[in-house]
């Protein structure tokens, strides 16, 4: 299926006559409405304004860019049905966004927000091999985790058509909405979340494996096209699926810190037992005298007398740094450079800058992140911004003492990442990658960091520096303790890896370009976190990162609380291709609101349509 036909597909108002009791009604959720004796079931819901009433409605995950159809039919009276793992998500989701408040700060298990802002109530939860009997039709329930946890797909044969509902299993012709959404921890490797990259991918090949074992004649999915052939779609979403994850294990940064058994345990947990071949490691010294390990900072210590710290992230670190100075190693502390915006990375520089009365360095790329921290919805947020920090241009050079050093933007672990490079006076020169490299490969592991996969972008950007270097540079990861450096062809080696991974994700997603499909936060409402007064207008910006080849129009609606007021109905955002732009918003709570509330934005561009796709929340 090509993407004009995803496009068309999805636009069309037209409903669909599946079998003659069994009727699709396609928008940006699919509503699967099943009619006997003037009745009517419906799976996922009914996307229409105005939806004709249901007995019951029967929601594959919890979701709620795909469980927001449901609401229109539950208020008329319709029963919900929900998985059993992700029911509690559905009927109580203030228990979610309570303690999400706080558990976003510091989140290593990469909690899915995705999650309603108002309970929808769940008359029954459902396991798999359980059966729903309505009507005369009775509808199997089979657990197919994968891109959800709690997932499940329901099967029912009705007017000689066995139908299978799969939800986000699977998208037209063997595609998939998006692979950050696999990300998950992996038990058995002892790794959390931010470690697990897909980490759910196995679980939904085995997923698709057992749909098919059901033998459907049509997939019906949460949204896109009706899948006509589901055994050619769902071969086809495993080969694509497990092509770009082999690349990713042959360049594993974990490898290095997990070693190789570890990497054999991930991959065969999600390529179905295989384990694919990896490079060889770099190249490894130990670090010069001038550079000082301490946890996972690095001093450097001039002749003069002078330091320089890279990242601190604890009161060890700035402990150590103050023993260190009292001991007579050095006198005077320069400055703290920030590699990026991780809590582990950044939590006592501020502290670390007082203490020692100094200013703390990054790029400007990195400046609103690090002093604004709560108004992003990124993985390991810390809770202490930066107040005394001196952002500089990339590129930026200076000289300190007998060394010359110099700044780089170097987005590679995280979009918000920096370099230093520093060389001595001699000949050696240190590049600080941050978490970029390890010795074994790309440090890419967590999809929600936002690595892209563009030209230009994300690791192609760091490469291409790094084969600037000089000669004898060498790089340190910040928690490795040898310094390492690649040769020519390990580096022609990851970045071949990086583009046959490029290549195999062009067919896996259904998206003008292949980092909608790597991107969690391409549309996003910022401050992410607001404080507010009741009665008193606040503002809020929708940012949209355009990862298509072509100019976009981008229309983002709000949904608000009840009473509240937006300054426009609408608000249309422009970009040119693989650029970002913004768009201010105005809105009103009313003068009683408090507490916490959730507001929700939909998204649109071309003819997709995205419901409830983002969120901003507001403390009164």
């Amino acid at each position: 299926m090509t993407r004009r036909e995803f496009v068309c597909l999805l636009a069309s108002p037209a409903s669909a006559q599946l079998t003659r009791s069994a009727e699709v009604v396609p928008g940006a959720v699919n509503g699967l409405i099943f009619t006997r004796g003037g009745r009517r079931l419906a799976v996922y819901g009914d996307p229409r304004p105005s939806p004709a009433s249901a007995e019951q409605v029967l929601l594959t995950h919890s979701r709620r860019d795909v469980v927001w159809a449901a609401r229109e039919l539950q208020r008329k009276g319709a029963t919900v049905i929900a998985p059993a793992t992700e029911a509690e998500l559905i009927a109580h989701p203030g228990k979610f966004w309570q303690s999400f408040e706080k558990a976003r700060y510091h989140d290593y298990a990469m909690l899915n927000s995705r999650v309603l802002t108002e309970p929808l109530p769940v008359a029954r939860a459902v396991r798999g091999g359980e059966r729903i009997e309505w009507q005369g039709l009775v509808i199997d329930v089979l657990d197919t985790p994968g891109y959800s946890p709690g997932a499940v797909s329901y099967l029912v044969t009705v007017d000689d058509r066995r139908i299978a509902c799969t939800g986000d299993l699977i998208y037209g012709d063997g595609q998939l909405f998006d692979l950050w959404s696999l990300q998950d921890a992996v038990p058995e490797a002892k790794l959390r979340g931010y470690h697990g990259y897909a980490a759910r991918a196995g679980e939904l090949i085995r997923s698709l494996r057992a749909v098919a074992g059901q033998k459907p004649d049509v997939l019906v999915p949460a949204r896109g096209p009706v899948i006509e052939r589901p055994t050619e779609a769902i071969d086809n979403l495993i080969t694509r699926l497990k092509t770009p994850l082999r690349e990713h294990f042959t360049t594993d940064a974990l490898r290095w810190y997990f070693k190789d058994d570890n990497l054999r345990l991930r991959a065969a947990k999600l390529l179905e037992g295989e384990v694919p071949e990896w490079m060889p490691m770099a190249e490894t010294r130990a670090l010069p005298g001038w550079a000082v390990t301490i946890s996972n900072s690095r001093l450097l210590l001039s002749e003069s007398g002078a330091a320089f710290l890279v990242d601190c992230g604890s009161d060890d670190i700035v402990a150590k740094v103050a023993e260190l100075r009292d001991s007579g190693r050095f006198r005077t502390l320069a400055g703290v450079f920030i590699t990026h915006y991780h809590d582990d990375h950044t939590d006592r520089a501020q502290v670390c800058a007082e203490r020692f009365g100094c200013p703390v360095y990054f790029t400007s790329e990195l400046r609103d992140i690090l002093e604004n921290p709560s108004a992003y919805r990124a993985p390991c947020l810390t809770t202490f911004p930066i107040r005394s920090g001196k952002a500089l241009a990339h590129g930026h050079r200076w000289r300190w003492h007998e060394f010359e050093l110099s700044v780089s933007f170097f987005p590679g672990q995280t979009l918000w990442h920096d370099s230093l490079l520093a060389k001595k006076d001699g000949g050696e020169a240190i590049l600080f990658v941050g978490d970029s490299f390890t010795p074994s490969g790309i440090d890419d592991y967590c999809l929600w960091n936002r690595d892209f996969l563009s030209p230009g972008e994300g690791f192609w950007n760091c490469m291409e520096q790094v084969r600037r270097l000089p000669r004898d540079t060498w790089l340190v990861n910040q928690h490795v303790e040898p310094a390492f450096r690649f040769t020519e062809e390990q580096l022609n080696y990851m970045q071949r890896s990086l583009q046959r991974r490029a290549a195999a994700m062009q067919p896996l997603f259904p998206w003008p370009g292949i980092d909608f499909g790597l991107d969690e936060q391409w549309c996003r409402l910022a401050p992410y976190e607001v404080k507010a007064a009741p009665g008193r207008p606040f503002q809020l910006q929708a940012f949209v990162w355009n990862h298509a080849p072509t100019v976009q129009e981008f229309t983002v609606r709000l949904n608000l609380p009840a009473g509240w007021k937006a300054s426009e109905p609408a608000y249309r955002i422009r970009t040119q291709a693989g650029g970002s732009a913004s768009a201010a918003m105005t809105i009103t709570p009313t003068p009683e609101a408090n507490g916490l509330a959730v507001i929700t934005a939909d998204v649109e561009f071309s003819s997709y349509r995205l419901r409830e796709w983002t969120e901003a929340m507001v403390r009164l």
